[in-house]
């Protein structure tokens, strides 16, 4: 068997309809999913079924109250993760990217489900309360070009994916600008569907609502080895402090594959669910590193999850 990664990917992954063929025909998402429902409803949140199912994928542009985002992609990545361990995909690590982490820390046994649920149904009160507004896109160019092109603009590089993949943090005065300025250099660009300027200096009003809110919560030591995206090394210590520093910092998957290509050859398989950060795996082109998504946009559920398996076991 060879050695596994399961990655969890954050904002900006989300999509009305994710795993609808799973919550339909596969018994171990489908009751993962109603676990999530249930502590969702207890803590005041609507259900992530409801949200995930009851718009159109084509509305997925609208998907960007981070209250409901951050409720779908937990659910939806612990679900799969449940899916994954049941056909016998087991992992020598986990990878969390951004709120990954936490998807990352629940499934690693850092946090109860319950507890995670808690952690980013408050996350997304303060920023719903407290946080800046703004918006990230995606811009297919290194980070430099990206950074130069918006120059003089309050927008900043908050991940850098890929050789030629990379986010910008934007705040909503320069928003309309910075996309302006990316499409007269002639960049590929696509604004994600989130309202704030993560991993990036217009949040740091927040930390001290943020750590005085996360300092309520216990931290187990993880089952599993779990690597952080915004660091590229496993993570030795989950405290208020960690999850702070992951939610201001820059993100650098591109890194973080590379230091995993150093340790040998890894599959990785993508517990979320876009296929995104397998994507950009594919793209930084690591000597011994594959990567697989569970499920996509395209719907075919149980035909990408049959081709992971199959890499992984």
């Amino acid at each position: 068997m060879p050695r596994t990664i399961m990655m969890f990917p954050g904002q900006g992954a989300q999509y009305y309809q994710m795993g609808r063929e799973l919550y339909r025909e596969n018994p171990v998402f489908r009751q993962a999913m109603d676990r999530c429902d249930a502590i969702a409803r207890g803590l005041g949140s609507r259900p992530a079924s409801e949200i995930v199912y009851s718009r159109p994928l084509g509305d997925s542009e609208q998907f960007d109250r981070v209250g409901e985002s951050n409720v779908a992609l937990l659910a939806v990545g612990y679900a799969l993760a449940q899916t994954l361990f049941e056909r016998g995909v087991i992992p020598h690590k986990l990878l969390g990217y951004s709120l990954g982490e936490t998807v990352a820390a629940v499934v690693g046994g850092v946090l109860s489900l319950e507890d995670g649920f808690r952690l980013v149904h408050g996350q997304a009160r303060i920023f719903e309360q407290l946080g800046p507004r703004g918006g990230m896109v995606a811009v297919l160019a290194e980070d430099g070009a990206a950074r130069d092109c918006v120059a003089g603009l309050a927008a900043e590089i908050a991940a850098i994916n890929a050789p030629r993949h990379c986010v910008l943090s934007v705040t909503a005065r320069d928003l309309a600008a910075a996309c302006e300025a990316l499409e007269r250099a002639g960049l590929v660009w696509a604004r994600l569907p989130i309202r704030y300027p993560f991993h990036a200096s217009p949040i740091e009003a927040l930390a001290e609502p943020m750590h005085h809110f996360l300092a309520g919560f216990r931290f187990a030591p993880s089952r599993l080895p779990i690597v952080s995206a915004a660091t590229g090394a496993v993570v030795e210590r989950f405290d208020a402090a960690h999850i702070w520093a992951v939610m201001r910092g820059v993100l650098r998957f591109r890194d973080t594959v590379a230091a995993l290509a150093r340790e040998g050859e890894w599959t990785m398989v993508e517990a979320g669910p876009s296929g995104t950060l397998s994507s950009f795996t594919r793209q930084i082109g690591a000597p011994g590193i594959t990567a697989w998504p569970a499920i996509d946009q395209f719907g075919q559920n149980a035909t990408t999850i049959r081709k992971l398996v199959a890499a992984a076991t």
